[in-house]
């Protein structure tokens, strides 16, 4: 069930789990620094009769703009970008004071689970440690910043409370999505390769002749005339519909026989061999249940986030100092909660931005945990209220009736026209 669960996941919008709050002034109230634009830093704002510098509010911006991936900036977008900035660093001071407020406390052991959730994004222990020490952080200091972290994941989850699901709301939504997600097409297992020149394509088919496995063939054609083949995760599942238009002739073919040179496009060249048959199935919701009532909990948990964050917010008081930063009363819109930490489980704090001084904020370098997969160009993530979220690279929604219980998946890639390609997400690699 694990292409069902990423599936779900991907397509539900993620729980934002916690801000990511600091013990170094990362918010600069009355702040003495200077205004990164060059000019005189001075107060663009009040947070609960703490004063918002302007310099912090440019940091946040820069940081609200990495995290919540937006692309394509323009000036008219500039003073609802400042505004979403404002409003994160409300919420965060305010989860901040009610967390020290509420008298909880964290225990060294989820202290360490803390810790451990950063350092685990640096490929060694050792590359963690530089880290620190060139941001300046030390490991006293890092420790409390997870402490006060894991007392405001506390807080927040006592607020939420436990989200139930029951047998009757999981087979309500099995039912309303049975074909979606849990029915799988007949089609069959397949290795590809598309090359750029039908000489490279008649060589990897002579050798095949010649009685040389797939793979081998495959392995003599200089990379540089590759344009995608099969994955090192093995074969990609095609369906039995997606034999059609330039690629009919695979409806015919023979399992583990090559297919003939198949022109896609100009200097795209297909060949393709079947590996398994598989048949179509429906997975009963026996065998299913445990997915539907993990994606439903991780929906009514989300829910409940959604209300949290909009009581601190009620509870914050902000008074604008500059209006011509931020947009005009008749302009302002609702804020997108800020993406600093996303995370599809609630039960551990997922942090990936700790604050090292009042000028820098550390980040684990790159993506190199989870890769973010191609999407199909059809697939609507439902606009930028959704937050992009990191998906596995065995688990890509393509087709609908991609079979839920296997590891083959489907990416619809277009190449010529309406012909569209069966390809792994984990091609190309």
């Amino acid at each position: 069930m694990r292409t069902l669960r990423s599936q779900v996941r991907w397509i539900m919008i993620a729980i934002v789990v916690l801000f990511v709050l600091s013990i170094f002034g990362m918010y600069g109230f009355n702040s003495p620094r200077g205004n990164s634009s060059g000019g005189e830093d001075y107060a663009v704002a009040e947070i609960d009769g703490k004063t918002v510098m302007r310099s912090v509010l440019e940091q946040q911006l820069r940081n609200y703009v990495e995290r919540a991936n937006v692309r394509d900036i323009t000036s008219a977008d500039i003073p609802g970008l400042y505004q979403a900035a404002l409003e994160n660093i409300a919420l965060a001071s305010r989860l901040e004071k009610e967390a020290a407020e509420s008298g909880m406390s964290a225990s060294d052991e989820e202290i360490n689970a803390a810790v451990k959730e950063v350092s685990d994004q640096f490929p060694t222990k050792e590359a963690f440690m530089q880290y620190l020490d060139q941001s300046g952080i030390k490991m006293s200091d890092f420790r409390k910043n997870m402490a006060a972290q894991v007392v405001q994941m506390k807080l927040m989850e006592k607020a939420v409370g436990k989200a139930e699901v029951s047998d009757e709301e999981a087979k309500e939504f099995y039912e309303k999505m049975k074909q979606l997600f849990f029915h799988s097409p007949a089609g069959y297992t397949m290795d590809f390769i598309r090359v750029k020149s039908s000489g490279e394509a008649e060589k990897i088919l002579a050798a095949m002749g010649e009685g040389k496995e797939f793979k081998d063939a495959v392995g003599a054609v200089v990379s540089t005339d590759i344009i995608e083949k099969t994955p090192a995760s093995g074969p990609v599942f095609v369906p039995e519909s997606g034999f059609r238009d330039k690629l009919a002739s695979l409806s015919g073919l023979e399992i583990n026989k090559p297919s003939p040179a198949i022109e896609l496009a100009s200097n795209d060249i297909l060949i393709a061999v079947k590996r398994e048959k598989v048949e179509e199935k429906t997975s009963s919701f026996d065998e299913v249940s445990g997915d539907v009532k993990a994606v439903l909990t991780e929906e009514k948990l989300r829910e409940g986030q959604a209300e949290f964050f909009k009581g601190l917010r009620e509870r914050t008081n902000i008074v604008i100092l500059d209006p011509t930063l931020f947009p005009k009363p008749e302009e302002k819109k609702e804020a997108p909660v800020s993406q600093d930490v996303v995370s599809g489980d609630a039960g551990v704090p997922a942090v990936t931005d700790v604050p090292a001084s009042p000028d820098a904020v550390p980040e684990a370098p790159g993506d190199d945990a989870v890769p973010e997969a191609a999407v199909s160009p059809d697939v609507d993530q439902g606009g930028a209220a959704v937050p992009e979220v990191p998906v596995s690279q065995d688990a890509v929604p393509g087709d609908p009736g991609t079979p839920s219980g296997s590891d083959a998946t489907v990416l619809q890639v277009p190449v010529s026209g309406d012909i569209q390609v069966p390809v792994s997400a984990d091609a190309g690699k």
